[in-house]
């Protein structure tokens, strides 16, 4: 009746339209019903004819120049992946025989709205599928691969469960091949595969997919072949990105614990009475709607027009309070004192001294364990909680520097293989495990998760502890997006050309109108002012390798060096009102230095408090919650999703310095109470240092008689 009432003959076809719908993707009654899309009407004839391809090119031969359009829905014209592109010749067939009335598989709307969806979600949460593990349902059949795989390196697809194959497609290379070679067969023979993924699998293939899904991070699938999955919770904590969810199939879902749901069937209950969950149907209705307004302009340009002018759009995530995500971080002591006491060897710290040097020597052959845990760590942003395991060395800094390398590369990677297995999706290196040896450069090549040396962090925040303690000494802004305010001050870095002194170096460039450079290394330090004056040639760039000289002057002094205990400045000569930012461990100031000078404000390196209700169960050397910044950036890449070689070697990137410390800030990471020699910097010793400052400054020999007014 379709054909004849609605015949392209017919006058009134301008007022309803006429479209035969046929679906591969289900077998049953034919159905009829009305659909309004805009202000057209339209009458839809619904054919569920499964894979039977000679049913439809008879019922293409009977509608073609009898209905307005002619709809195939779950198939498409080609699978492709990478380079490679495999038609489907029965469909291409199909196309061709209609030459009266158009035919519509929606092939090219469905990738215009998942790579759009795709760029929406990037641009809504940054980084949300940045380096993570996305496993592909069905990857040849996945229009927005490409744009995946721009997100993360770490892609793998079950394509090969189409040929009852339980092998893992482990990369872009691998899925690519694999294509290249089933090529022949997926074009001849897709379908009735496709059919075979829709159903449920068998036992064998069904655990093989359950068990990939649980190790991905992000599942893209298409609700067609939900059928093959029949355990749910292999998706606690999973992205699933997917075409359409019925409310039956989301809340399957929700109850397995998944943390994200992104549909790129856009959401049309604005635009049309009654639900379209196929892209084919809507690519239809939308070319029928440009017909009807005589629009001049291409489909594509028309799409645009239409998408412009109305709601019609990605639908918002649905996002669920994600599961625990786990990391872990390497610690050593600080010290021989330390360290035996926190191994309950604490009798031994007043033995002479060779005996605690030959225990100092046995404990750094012991193997790396496990030590303890944070807890608690949870995102202001979005919920998101991190667990970090800790694992202890039992060697101080001295031991680790003359630790023959490839010993402990072994150790913190074997310490890597055992986080892994206890679900870690990182390692970060603490305190000299990143400084010794290449700087974590080995152990990331060699370990099978990321490595991270917090050093970016670490960075971060000591420019932001010193910033905070300057401006309550000074008057100047504490806030390290705005360095402007600090033009007519003078800064120093001791240790300069260090990873965490480079990237000090730059990030006071911004800031200071003098910068005094200080390392042993003159040919480095050549080089950093180069790097500094390229970028900030109105800064007055000093460098020198011994600091006294320009300390009687200088406002604030970083210190970032490995000296381990020697003397690298002469405190005597510092400015009174100066700040001191000491982030060496161990500390390059002696608590006897830090005594002869109280009118000098001398604090440690910034240290964070993570958000949450962190729970810190050993002690880390900190008052708790606080944990060190390199420990933090860990936390905190986790926390993001950012599961990368982020921190490495002696080189930072300063632009990786800025996105860990914007990272931070939208988790709700804060800088903890600011440390001094005698605990936390209260505003009372702030007052009373200002004051010694200002007395003494009335006869300080190196300032004109403004400066010191």
């Amino acid at each position: 009746m379709i054909g004849k009432i609605f015949s392209l003959k017919n006058p009134k076809r301008d007022l309803i339209r006429a479209v035969v719908l046929m679906n591969f993707l289900q077998k049953g009654e034919i159905r009829e019903y009305p659909l309004s899309f805009g202000e057209i009407n339209f009458l839809v004839k619904d054919y569920p004819i499964g894979w039977d391809f000679v049913q439809a090119r008879d019922l293409i031969e009977r509608f073609d120049g009898e209905v307005d359009a002619i709809v195939i829905t779950g198939a498409r014209e080609y699978a492709a992946f990478g380079s490679v592109e495999s038609p489907f010749s029965k469909v291409r067939d199909l196309i061709r025989i209609a030459q009266k009335t158009p035919v519509y598989t929606g092939s090219d709307l469905q990738a215009l709205f998942a790579n759009w969806t795709i760029r929406r979600a990037e641009r809504n949460d940054p980084g949300i599928f940045r380096n993570k593990k996305i496993l592909f349902h069905f990857a040849c059949f996945t229009p927005c691969a490409a744009a995946l795989c721009e997100q993360s390196k770490r892609v793998v697809a079950a394509d090969s469960l189409m040929i009852k194959v339980p092998i893992l497609l482990d990369g872009f290379s691998a899925i690519e091949n694999f294509m290249r070679l089933a090529s022949p067969l997926i074009s001849k023979n897709l379908y009735y595969r496709v059919d075979f993924l829709r159903t449920v699998l068998s036992p064998k293939l069904t655990a093989k997919l359950q068990e990939w899904v649980a190790q991905c991070d992000v599942f893209v699938t298409y609700a067609s072949l939900m059928k093959s999955i029949e355990d749910f919770s292999v998706f606690r904590g999973k992205i699933v990105f997917i075409d359409s969810a019925s409310e039956a199939l989301r809340d399957k879902f929700i109850e397995g614990g998944v943390a994200e749901i992104i549909e790129f069937m856009p959401d049309l209950s604005e635009y049309a009475d009654k639900p379209i969950t196929s892209f084919a149907l809507l690519n239809a209705l939308m070319d029928q709607a440009r017909q009807a307004s005589h629009s001049e302009s291409s489909l594509e340009a028309y799409t645009l027009e239409l998408l412009d002018k109305t709601n019609i759009k990605p639908r918002p995530a649905l996002v669920m309070a994600p599961p625990v995500r786990r990391c872990a971080f390497v610690i050593h002591p600080l010290s021989v004192g330390q360290m035996l006491n926190g191994t309950g060897l604490g009798r031994l710290s007043s033995a002479p001294k060779f005996l605690r040097n030959q225990v100092e020597s046995a404990m750094a052959h012991l193997p790396v364990f496990p030590f303890g845990h944070v807890l608690g760590a949870k995102s202001e942003h979005n919920g998101q909680e991190v667990v970090c395991e800790l694992f202890a060395i039992t060697a101080t800094p001295g031991a680790l520097m003359r630790m023959n390398e490839e010993r402990l590369y072994s150790q913190l990677v074997k310490a890597a293989e055992t986080a892994k297995a206890n679900g870690a999706l990182m390692i970060g290196l603490g305190a000299y495990t990143k400084v010794a040896g290449d700087a974590g450069v080995t152990v990331a090549r060699r370990s099978s998760i990321p490595v991270t040396t917090g050093n970016s962090y670490s960075a971060a925040a000591t420019l932001w502890a010193a910033r905070v303690m300057v401006e309550k000494m000074q008057g100047f802004s504490p806030d390290l997006d705005n360095p402007a305010m600090h033009r007519e001050s003078k800064a120093m870095v001791i240790g300069a050309t260090g990873s965490i002194g480079r990237v000090s170096s730059l990030l006071l460039a911004e800031s200071f109108k003098e910068l005094v450079l200080i390392a042993t290394r003159p040919e480095k330090l050549l080089e950093l002012r180069e790097e500094i004056m390229d970028s900030y040639p109105n800064v007055a760039v000093k460098i020198a390798t011994d600091p006294d000289g320009e300390l009687p002057t200088t406002d604030l002094i970083v210190t970032a060096t490995s000296s381990r205990g020697k003397r690298i400045m002469d405190i005597m000569m510092v400015k009174p009102g100066a700040v001191i930012c000491d982030c060496s461990r161990p500390l390059d100031i002696s608590p006897e230095d830090a005594a002869l000078r109280p009118d000098v404000m001398i604090i440690e390196s910034g240290e964070i408090d993570l958000p949450g209700a962190v729970d810190i169960t050993r002690n880390i050397g900190l008052p708790k919650p606080s944990v060190y910044a390199c420990l933090a950036e860990t936390v905190l890449l986790t926390m993001e999703g950012r599961y990368e070689n982020f921190s490495l070697s002696r080189h930072l990137s300063l632009e990786n310095v800025k996105e860990i410390y914007r990272i931070g800030r939208k988790h709700g990471a804060k800088l903890s109470a600011i440390h001094g020699y005698n605990g936390v910097v209260t505003e009372e010793m702030i007052a009373k240092c200002k004051m010694l400052a200002a007395e003494k400054l009335k006869s300080w020999p190196f300032l004109s008689a403004e400066a010191k007014s």
